[in-house]
């Protein structure tokens, strides 16, 4: 299954922050796969694990991601 996002996801990538705008599902048994636009325009796939997805500030708990220290911030 493909599924794109109406509105892009703001995610934090292991490359800096991007808009992932499609989510390809692969089933039970297989990590999901990002596509993800990263600043400057470079389009890249990512597994559902090496993602972050910023919460909605207006939840009250701000933007709740931890990035890993090895992250490019």
């Amino acid at each position: 299954m493909i599924h794109e996002f109406k509105t892009p996801i703001p995610v934090h990538t292991p490359h800096g922050e991007g808009q992932a705008f499609l989510l390809i599902d692969y089933g039970l048994n297989v990590n999901s796969v990002w596509v993800v636009r990263l600043k400057g325009g470079k389009v890249l796939h990512y597994y559902s694990d090496d993602i972050r997805i910023y919460d909605n500030p207006m939840n009250g708990d701000g933007f709740d991601i931890n990035v890993p220290e090895d992250w490019k911030k």
